[in-house]
């Protein structure tokens, strides 16, 4: 074997024969893939991160059934560790878990909703497991009407202010206590204050429901998979679209 030959000959063996096979230690690049884009690292929330949403889509208990989607979208960029996770807008995509319109010989009505996933216009689904921490009536005049989240989620007082209850109280329950004036309907009025901030937002301290009236929003902690409860002594349960949510994750 001559020289020429024999560099040809180790050559072939220290390159790896020319096969396109990747030394040991070195990243394999695919030809037309963008690897941090084709990432599909799953996305999950701390637990007490809140999430400030609208409602997209009214709700009835009257007219919908178990299983109808419910959608929303947040209204402020859930971040953590200083990187948005949720960006403002992202669509929230949810389902009715319980549907009832007072009948005769009733109470009242009920309905339950719970939020699957948030769908962002780009990057992965974030699943999600949330409750319904408080309810508010839609602004008037603010057309984004958003809880300063980082304040909320940086203080953690969602987590440990979330009303967690041993066991959830039924619509016929809950309609006789306060008809009988046992228990008094969780609402603050229309007014500002009670929970809402000087602007008239939600905040980590708001809790039930406020400004909807005759509504009662009862959580605990089968909420995240069954959907939190929301009661009337009413023909229906109804929300109107734009009605605002704070959404705590567990």
């Amino acid at each position: 074997m001559n020289r020429a030959s024999l560099a040809i000959f180790l050559g072939t063996l220290l390159g790896g024969g020319g096969g396109g096979s990747t030394p040991r230690g070195a990243r394999a690049e695919f030809p037309g893939r963008d690897l941090a884009q084709g990432s599909e690292e799953s996305v999950s929330l701390v637990r007490g991160t809140a999430l400030p949403v609208e409602l997209d889509t009214p709700v009835d208990s009257k007219k919908v059934k178990t299983g109808d989607a419910v959608n929303a979208h947040v209204t402020e960029a859930v971040k953590a560790n200083g990187q948005t996770v949720i960006p403002k807008n992202t669509k929230l995509v949810g389902h009715v878990t319980q549907a009832s319109a007072r009948a005769k010989g009733d109470a009242g009505s009920a309905l339950a909703i719970v939020f699957d996933k948030a769908v962002p216009k780009k990057g992965p689904e974030v699943p999600l497991r949330v409750v319904i921490q408080a309810m508010a009536a839609a602004p008037r005049f603010t057309p984004d009407a958003g809880p300063d989240v980082a304040a909320i989620n940086n203080g953690g007082a969602a987590a440990e202010g979330s009303p967690m209850k041993p066991s959830r109280t039924s619509p016929a329950e809950v309609a006789s206590r306060t008809a009988s004036g046992t228990e008094k309907p969780t609402n603050t009025g229309s007014g500002i204050g009670g929970g809402l901030d000087s602007a008239g937002k939600l905040t980590s301290n708001s809790h039930g429901v406020l400004g909807l009236e005759g509504l009662h929003l009862s959580t605990d902690a089968t909420s995240a998979t069954e959907g939190s409860l929301i009661t009337s002594s009413g023909k229906s349960v109804h929300l109107d679209s734009g009605i605002r949510m704070l959404l705590v994750s567990e």
